[in-house]
């Protein structure tokens, strides 16, 4: 096991940051489709993992979004967002909404519902939380917005959660269906 220290010299501090990302690229988390729409009413996305329940009353959720990201200037802007969990059949949607290079494929493919009165969200998704922006803080390279969630779209049916794991997103069932295979012999 590697361990580091922080202290004031440059060299260091890089190997920290480098350390701290593959650290954090260690940790499974839900993968999550962040969406809004602009004043001319296009709608705008981006992969997220970095989202938290923050409250249970009232409901808000955190979101933490990179200043330089497209997504950004829109929704400090517009101050609504819907988070929408993903399932493992939505992989096929993470690399238009990961790759600022492929922006025009997002909301091409995929259930969305969209209309004048709603953020676009996931049908399919296991659920779909829309908020609007209460509280934002700017720490370093991003912003964290704290959304009161105004509505929640639950699926019918539970499915199995896309996570994010060592950089690339994985259904959870896949990988745990052998070991219940093997627990139910």
């Amino acid at each position: 096991m590697t361990t580091l220290s922080v202290c004031s010299d440059a060299e260091h501090a890089a190997d920290v940051a480098n350390s701290f990302k593959d650290a954090m690229r260690r940790v499974a988390s839900s993968v999550t489709l962040i969406t809004t729409r602009d004043a001319d009413g296009s709608p705008h996305g981006m992969a997220a993992s970095a989202v938290i329940p923050v409250s249970m009353d009232p409901p808000a959720i955190l979101i933490s979004v990179n200043r330089n990201s497209g997504l950004h200037s829109t929704l400090s802007t517009h101050g609504r967002f819907c988070v929408n969990l993903l399932a493992g059949s939505h992989h096929p949607l993470l690399g238009a909404f990961a790759q600022s290079s492929r922006r025009a494929e997002r909301f091409v493919t995929g259930d969305w519902e969209d209309s004048s009165e709603t953020l676009p969200f996931l049908t399919s998704a296991p659920a779909a939380v829309t908020c609007e922006v209460d509280q934002r803080i700017d720490y370093a390279t991003h912003t964290l917005f704290i959304g009161r969630v105004t509505d929640v779209h639950l699926a019918d049916e539970h499915l199995d959660p896309l996570v994010w794991f060592n950089g690339s997103g994985v259904g959870v069932s896949e990988r745990c269906k052998p070991l219940q295979e093997k627990l139910a012999a």
